[in-house]
C-alpha cells in the first residue's frame, strides 16, 4: 500500500503556500477563520482533481469559492505536490499544477482554466547512492515527456490536453516500467471523517424514497460494526473496550438485528432487502439497554470517530481528515484519545484541526503545525525549529504558561512579527 509523507499546497483561497511532513497524527493549531479547514478542503480537492474526468476537471478549474480574492496571491496557480513511498522498494514525488479560470467583465476576455505543470520521479530504496529519477515532466498545457523504458530518458514527446493529466493517459500505457506504481499513486484515498456532521445521520434509520418504492435504511456505523464483529472478533473487542474506557458510564456496546429479512427469494430475483442493524448500549445506571441514538452527541461521535478510524485503516486509506478532534471529549481524557487513536491507525494517519492549547501538552513540536500570525490575511502553518523547541519551552515557562498558551498567545498577537517567527519557526524554503 502507498503511504504519504509529504504533502505541498498553494493557491487555494486564503492559502499562500504550506508544507506537512506527516507523522502519524499531525494537528493544525489556529483560531477560529484562519485558515484549518481551507488546508483539508485543499487536500481533499487535490486528491480529487486526479481522479476526475478531464469534463469535471475543466469545472473544478472554474470553482470560484476556492479561488483566492486576497489581493496579495490572487491569481496564483493551485499546486498539489505530494510525497511518499509505493512499497517497500520505491519511492515517489509527484505534482501538477494549474491556472484558475479567470472571468471578468471587463475588456479582456474570460481565461478558461489550464494544467500547466506536472511531474513525477521515483526513487529505489535499494543499492548504492538512490535518488529521484523523473519519469515523467510537463511544463506546458499540451505537451509532456516520459520516460518510455527502464534504458531511456525522460525524453519521449506525449501530446496532451489542458483539463488532462500526464499520470491518468499514462495509466494506459501497460507496458510502462512503472506503470503499477502510476495505478497504486491513483489510488491514493484521502477521506474526511465529516466530524462536524449531526452524527444521528450516521445511526438513526430513516425512511428513503424513491421513484416506486419507499424503505428503511439502517445507520451505516451499526451495520458496519456488526459486519466487523462477525470478521474481525479481535479489533471489534478492543474498539469497544476503547469506548468504554473514554465513556466510563458505558458498560457494554452490542451491534444487533432489529429487522431480519426472512422472506423467501427466488434464485433469479435481482436483489433482496438487507437486514437492518441498531446499536444497543448498556450503561451503569440503567436496568436495561437502549439505543446508542440516547445517547449524547459527544458519544455519538465518539463512537463514529473511532470506527471510522477502524475502517480506514483496515481498507488502506492514506490520510484522514478530522476538524476540531477536541469536540468529543472531556479535556481530562483527550490524551487517552491520542493514544487509543495511535493504537488504531496502522498505516493510515490522521491530521486534524484544533483551537485547544490542552492538546499541545501530548504532541512533539514535530507534529503542530501552528498558524502564525500574517499581516497579510494569509493561511501560514508552521513547524517550530527542533534545535529552537527547548527555547521555545523556556520563553512559555518564563510567562508562566504551557507550551499550547503560548503558542495560542503568538498565534492571537495583532500583527506579525517576522524576527520571533523566522527565529523559531521552518520557514516554507526550508520545509
Amino acid at each position: 500500500m502507498a503511504s504519504l509523507n509529504k504533502i505541498k499546497i498553494k493557491g487555494f483561497g486564503n492559502i499562500g503556500e504550506v508544507n506537512l511532513n506527516l507523522q502519524q497524527i499531525t494537528a493544525l493549531l489556529a483560531p477560529n477563520n484562519y485558515g484549518k479547514s481551507n488546508v483539508l478542503e485543499a487536500l481533499l480537492f487535490g486528491l480529487n482533481f486526479i481522479q476526475q474526468t478531464p469534463q469535471l476537471r475543466q469545472k473544478m478549474m472554474e470553482f470560484e469559492p476556492y479561488i483566492s480574492v486576497n489581493k496579495h496571491i490572487a491569481g496564483n496557480p493551485f499546486v498539489f505536490e505530494i510525497e511518499g513511498s509505493i512499497d517497500e522498494n520505491t519511492d515517489f514525488q509527484y505534482g501538477y499544477s494549474f491556472e484558475w479560470r479567470r472571468n471578468r467583465n471587463i475588456h479582456a476576455a474570460s481565461v478558461s482554466g489550464v494544467i500547466n505543470g506536472e511531474f513525477l520521479r521515483l526513487k529505489p530504496k535499494t543499492g548504492g547512492k538512490p535518488k529521484f529519477s523523473t519519469v515523467v515532466n510537463r511544463a506546458d498545457s499540451s505537451v509532456a515527456k516520459y520516460t518510455p523504458s527502464q534504458t531511456g530518458r525522460c525524453d519521449k514527446a506525449l501530446a496532451i490536453d489542458g483539463y488532462d493529466l500526464v499520470l491518468n493517459k499514462l495509466s494506459n500505457f501497460d507496458d510502462l516500467f512503472y506503470h503499477q506504481h502510476i495505478q497504486s499513486i491513483r489510488k491514493i484515498c484521502i477521506i474526511d471523517a465529516d466530524y462536524l456532521s449531526d452524527p444521528r445521520t450516521f445511526f438513526a434509520f430513516r425512511m428513503v424514497r424513491d421513484e416506486k418504492r419507499k424503505y428503511l435504511e439502517g445507520g451505516p456505523i451499526a451495520t458496519y460494526l456488526f459486519s466487523l464483529k462477525k470478521e474481525d472478533p479481535d479489533t471489534f473487542s478492543l474498539l469497544i473496550s476503547a469506548v468504554t474506557l473514554l465513556i466510563p458510564t458505558i458498560e457494554s456496546i452490542e451491534p444487533v438485528v432489529v429487522s431480519s429479512n426472512n422472506l423467501q427469494v427466488d434464485e433469479d430475483a435481482p436483489f433482496e432487502l438487507s437486514n437492518q442493524y441498531d446499536i444497543v448500549v448498556k450503561e451503569k445506571h440503567n436496568n436495561q439497554q437502549t439505543s446508542f441514538l440516547y445517547l449524547s452527541t459527544g458519544s455519538m461521535k465518539l463512537l463514529y470517530l473511532l470506527t471510522t478510524i477502524v475502517r480506514a485503516s483496515r481498507e488502506g486509506v492514506q490520510l484522514l481528515l478530522v476538524e476540531e478532534l477536541e469536540n468529543s471529549i472531556h479535556p481530562s481524557l483527550l490524551h487517552s484519545l491520542l493514544s487509543v487513536l495511535k493504537d488504531f491507525l496502522g498505516d493510515t494517519k490522521l491530521l486534524f484541526t484544533s483551537h485547544s492549547p490542552n492538546l499541545v501538552k501530548y504532541m512533539s513540536a514535530s507534529q503542530l503545525y501552528v498558524g502564525l500570525p500574517s499581516d497579510k490575511g494569509i493561511a501560514d502553518f508552521r513547524t517550530i525549529k527542533p534545535s529552537k523547541v527547548k527555547s521555545v519551552l523556556q520563553i512559555a515557562g518564563a510567562g508562566d504558561m504551557a507550551l499550547g498558551e503560548y503558542l495560542f498567545k503568538l498565534m492571537l498577537e495583532a500583527e506579525s512579527d517576522t524576527d520571533i517567527i523566522d527565529h523559531f519557526f521552518i520557514s516554507q524554503k526550508e520545509a
